[in-house]
């Protein structure tokens, strides 16, 4: 657990699978908070000039991942974000300590079926365009699971909840967990 959170000058930083809602809760959640919002894969394709799908069919998954950490780390510092992060930063260990340096960690999660679900909504999920994009997913999300069990401080299951009841136990758990909010 981050003991040294104190929200009037620490963020959120969003961790969780492709399809949890990182992107779409984090929008919110900021509004509410009043924090600037960023999303770490609009930074990375802001730098890029184009899609992380592109990159990562021309360039690679590990090249991607580089930029994912150096994004990160550029962060450090910042107060006052919510940060929605890829569903892989959690891969490389050397960002675990940024990410916890940053603020407290929510994991949205939600079933593997819901998950799937959004995630397939969406045209630009690059690892999952396989010839079996449901093993694929699986298997990724197995691999991911007990880290993202580790860092976070916070868990939210997604899985039944709208945006707005999503936002409201958001705010309801950082409350529980000691943290005034604005």
């Amino acid at each position: 657990m981050n003991s040294q959170c104190d929200a009037t000058n620490s963020s959120i930083v969003l961790i969780g699978f492709m399809g949890s809602g990182k992107s779409s809760i984090g929008k919110r959640l900021a509004r509410y908070l009043k924090f600037n919002y960023i999303d770490t894969d609009h930074c990375i394709e802001e730098k890029i000039e184009r899609s992380i799908s592109e990159f990562i069919q021309k360039d690679g998954e590990e090249k991607f991942r580089i930029l994912e950490s150096e994004v990160l780390k550029n962060l450090l510092g910042k107060e006052k974000l919510v940060l929605a992060t890829g569903g892989g930063i959690i891969l490389d260990p050397n960002n675990h300590r940024p990410l916890r340096q940053l603020g407290t960690i929510i994991w949205l999660h939600a079933s593997t079926d819901k998950l799937f679900e959004r995630a397939q909504r969406q045209s630009s999920r690059p690892l999952l365009e396989v010839e079996h994009p449901r093993h694929t997913f699986n298997l990724l999300l197995e691999e991911r699971l007990s880290t993202y069990e580790k860092l976070s401080q916070i868990k939210i299951d997604t899985t039944h909840f709208s945006y707005e009841q999503t936002l409201e136990a958001m705010i309801k758990a950082l409350r529980n967990f000691k943290i005034e909010l604005t």
